[in-house]
């Protein structure tokens, strides 16, 4: 349905929706749609119309913690025109996903914790308005999906995943954020109480950081220990990464 616009003047709203002719992609991928305005009462103003990547980040800070919505990835649809009354407008669209876009599905489930949504933007007379948001799916790379594979199959229990703002350390970062997949104890790893997986993803390979909650020992506290990994994509179907991952979280 058509969402109502307020027009910034005050009278005359216009109406907004937006169509996903291509509700889930992977990363790198590329989502299809279509714009819909229609004019209200009076003429208006459309200085810029615009789609958007969008999903919830967990945000830190020295005395808070929150949760917020942030656009991390924009198309602009169409510039200036003039709305007419009563008019209807029809823009088709193309939105590039990043490649370190937050996955929010793998082998066929829902991530539960993740959202990633295409926001549709207009900008009225000056005045921004965030129209229409449609849920986009975004799948995870054969590299993701033969890691958290993996991972279950050596007795990890998938919990949930989140986006945290921030960069990390020695990693190079295209968003400024990144995903972390938490996994809960395996009865193979019993010195680990927790998995948290994070994908680092580029065109040619990703990088794979590994931080797990290590269990105390009689003389020594719990603390978090961390690897990375690098993966090619042009060798993920010669290597063996039930023993490369086995030999890295027997190490950690």
């Amino acid at each position: 349905m058509f969402k109502k616009l307020l027009a910034a003047v005050g009278v005359g709203g216009a109406e907004v929706e937006a169509e996903l002719h291509t509700p889930g992609v992977q990363p790198g991928g590329t989502v299809h749609g279509v714009v819909r305005l229609r004019g209200g009462s009076v003429e208006q103003e459309i200085t810029r119309v615009a789609v958007e990547l969008v999903t919830r980040v967990e945000i830190e800070n020295a005395d808070q913690e929150y949760d917020a919505y942030r656009a991390f990835w924009s198309a602009d649809v169409h510039g200036p025109f003039a709305l007419a009354v009563n008019a209807p407008y029809e823009f088709p669209f193309s939105l590039h996903t990043p490649m370190e876009t937050p996955i929010t599905f793998y082998n066929g489930r829902h991530l539960p914790g993740m959202e990633v949504f295409v926001r549709t933007v207009v900008e009225v007379s000056g005045a921004v308005d965030p129209g229409d948001r449609d849920p986009l799916g975004i799948g995870a790379l054969p590299a993701q999906h033969v890691i958290l594979a993996t991972l279950e199959q050596f007795g990890f229990p998938l919990h949930r995943a989140d986006v945290e703002a921030g960069r990390l350390r020695g990693i190079q970062q295209q968003l400024p954020f990144y995903q972390e997949i938490e996994f809960g104890r395996s009865h193979n790893y019993p010195r680990l109480n927790q998995l948290e997986v994070t994908f680092v993803a580029r065109h040619d390979g990703m990088d794979v950081v590994l931080e797990a909650d290590k269990k105390g020992g009689w003389i020594s506290e719990g603390r978090d220990v961390f690897d990375v990994i690098h993966v090619n994509y042009g060798a993920l179907d010669h290597t063996d990464w039930a023993a490369v991952l086995h030999d890295r979280l027997a190490k950690l």
